[in-house]
C-alpha cells in the first residue's frame, strides 16, 4: 500500500498504544460528489495483536471545521447509548480515533431508498432517540456558531461566494433569530442526515456514525437535518414528523424547514471552502451547488415568511 500522511500517522498513534502484528488496509475513498462519503476522515481497516477495528484519521484540512476532542466525546456518549461502534483510542496529536469494527462482509453504507421506508424511517428515529436519551457531552451545538466559523474561513480564503450570498445569509439570520425566540430543551444529538452516516446489515439492524457535528442542541435539529437529506416533497416531511412526534403541526413543519435551510447553507459554504482549500482530488464545490440550490428553493417558498411566524407554535 502507498504511504500516506494519514497511513503515518495511524501507525504513529498504533504503535505508541502498544499495538503490534498490525495490517492496515484502506477502507472506503473520499468521495464528494454527488454524496459526502468519507470526506473529512481517512478510514482504515485494522488488523492487530489486539483484534480488528476500523480507524478514522482525521485530514489536516479538516481541522478548522472539526473539533477532535468534541467529536470523541460525542461518539462515546453515542456508543454508551448503544447506536455506534466503541471508541477504543482517541490520539489527538496524530488525528485518529479507533472504533471497534463493523465487519465489511456485514455492513454497508445505506443509501437513500433503504431509508426512506416508513418503517425504516421509525427504525432511524429509535437510534437518534437513543442517542437523545442517552448521556450527554458536555458541550452545546450551535449550529449559528458552525456557520460564522466557515463564514470567517470564507473571508480568510478569499472564497467566491454566489452573486446573491448576501440575501441567503440575511434570510439565514431572519430563521435563526426565529428559531431562538422559541428555543426547545437542549439534547445530545446525531446532528447530520447523511445517508452515509448510517451502516446496515443483511438484517436490517442500523448504527450511526460520525458525530463530528455531535452536542447538546434543540432535538428538531436532527429530525429537520435527516428529512431534508431523506425527502424532497412537504407530505413526506410532515409524515416523518408524525412518526417522530405523533402529529405534524405547522410549527414544527416550519422549525424543521429553517434548520433544514441553515444546515444547507453550511453545507454550501462548506463545500465552497473545501473545494479552495483542500488540495485532495475530490468535487467539494459540487456539494456547495446542490445545497445552494436548495437553499434558494427555501427562501423562494412563498411561506417562507409564514414559517418564520409559525415557529413560534
Amino acid at each position: 500500500m502507498t504511504s500516506t500522511l494519514e497511513f503515518e500517522r495511524l501507525q504513529n498513534a498504533l504503535a505508541a498504544a502498544g499495538l503490534t502484528a498490525l495490517q492496515l488496509t484502506p477502507g472506503t475513498p473520499g468521495v464528494a460528489s454527488p454524496t459526502r462519503l468519507a470526506c473529512e476522515w481517512a478510514g482504515f481497516q485494522v488488523h492487530s495483536d489486539q483484534g480488528a477495528f476500523y480507524a478514522k484519521v482525521l485530514y489536516d484540512d479538516m481541522r478548522p471545521v472539526i473539533d477532535f476532542a468534541q467529536s470523541v466525546e460525542a461518539t462515546r456518549c453515542a456508543a454508551a447509548a448503544g447506536v455506534t461502534p466503541a471508541v477504543r483510542l482517541a490520539d489527538a496529536d496524530q488525528g485518529v480515533m479507533l472504533l471497534e469494527r463493523l465487519a465489511p462482509e456485514d455492513w454497508h453504507w445505506a443509501r437513500l431508498d433503504r431509508l426512506q421506508p416508513e418503517l425504516n424511517l421509525g427504525a432511524l428515529w429509535q437510534l437518534k432517540r437513543a442517542v437523545q436519551e442517552g448521556p450527554a457531552p458536555a458541550f452545546e451545538r450551535s449550529p449559528w456558531a458552525d456557520l460564522e466559523k466557515l463564514r470567517t474561513l470564507c473571508r480568510q480564503q478569499e472564497v467566491a461566494l454566489p452573486a446573491d450570498h448576501a440575501w441567503i445569509d440575511d434570510c439565514v439570520d431572519q430563521a435563526w433569530h426565529a428559531l431562538r425566540q422559541y428555543p426547545c430543551e437542549a439534547r445530545p444529538l446525531h446532528g447530520d442526515g447523511l445517508a452515509g452516516n448510517v451502516m446496515v446489515n443483511a438484517a436490517g439492524e442500523f448504527q450511526l456514525l460520525d458525530f463530528d457535528r455531535g452536542g447538546c442542541f434543540d432535538p428538531w435539529y436532527d429530525v429537520a437535518v435527516t428529512l431534508n437529506e431523506l425527502y424532497p416533497f412537504e407530505p413526506q416531511w410532515r409524515a416523518g414528523i408524525a412518526r417522530w412526534s405523533a402529529t405534524a403541526s405547522d410549527a414544527d413543519y416550519a422549525r424543521c424547514r429553517l434548520y433544514g435551510l441553515l444546515d444547507d447553507w453550511y453545507w454550501t459554504l462548506w463545500g465552497l471552502w473545501a473545494g479552495v482549500a483542500s488540495t485532495r482530488p475530490l468535487e467539494f464545490s459540487k456539494v456547495g451547488q446542490w445545497t445552494l440550490l436548495r437553499c434558494r428553493m427555501t427562501i423562494q417558498e412563498s411561506r417562507f415568511e409564514s414559517w418564520l411566524r409559525q415557529v413560534r407554535g
